[in-house]
């Protein structure tokens, strides 16, 4: 609107960072709301799984993707974890390097 009724202003930086500011103070406003809210439904789903225990006198609140997702994931992990630890063999404490045979 400025350059509309004034002709003679040619400063096109100013504007520029006055977009980009508020660019910047929205998408910050909307990235920290959606942050919070994750957090919050994280910290219910750990509380959730803490008082109850899915019996019908103490059922699951918590929505059922988000139950098999997070079993999922903890499947994933476990045999990960399995796969990882292999049992030492002669009495190996994993801390010095063997020769090759």
């Amino acid at each position: 609107m400025a350059f509309n009724y004034h002709r003679e202003l040619q400063a096109w930086v100013v504007p520029l960072l006055l977009v980009g500011f508020f660019a910047y103070v929205m998408s910050h406003s909307f990235l920290s709301v959606f942050e919070v809210t994750a957090d919050a439904m994280l910290l219910c789903f750990a509380v959730d799984m803490e008082t109850n225990d899915g019996t019908a006198e103490k059922p699951y609140f918590v929505d059922q993707e988000l139950l098999t997702f997070v079993s999922q994931n903890n499947k994933l992990t476990e045999g990960r974890k399995h796969r990882n630890t292999r049992p030492f063999q002669d009495n190996e404490d994993g801390t010095e390097l063997q020769p090759m045979v």
